[in-house]
């Protein structure tokens, strides 16, 4: 169910940790099963914010349901994005997008 696609122009040195310690942050933080959670990403991008090829970060986050207190959720991925790639909060863009259950296919089905 939840789904966190990370783009960013930085280089991510050892992406199995990175994933893992995101996928852990994102089931914790959303409050959902971590069997659940999918993890992608898209290091050594070609971005542009503001202008800048200074690093940055685009964050896609879908689920069923979305956590309640979203601003303490993108607190949540904001800190882990500057903590491990050093991109600063105010170059981080975070799409939220609650789906709706027959919308989310998985295992030859729907949830």
């Amino acid at each position: 169910m939840p789904y966190l696609n990370i783009t960013t122009n930085q280089e991510v040195k050892d992406k199995t940790q990175f994933i893992k310690k995101t996928s852990e942050t994102v089931a914790k933080a959303s409050g959902k099963p971590e069997s659940y959670v999918m993890i992608v990403l898209n290091d050594n991008a070609n971005m542009s914010f503001g202008g800048s090829d200074a690093p940055a970060a685009m964050l896609d986050y879908r689920a069923l349901g979305l956590p309640g207190d979203r601003q303490a959720f993108s607190d949540t991925l904001c800190t882990l994005i500057s903590d491990n790639l050093k991109v600063e909060g105010g170059r981080i863009y975070i799409s939220m997008t609650d789906s709706e259950r027959q919308n989310w296919g998985w295992n030859h089905s729907t949830f």
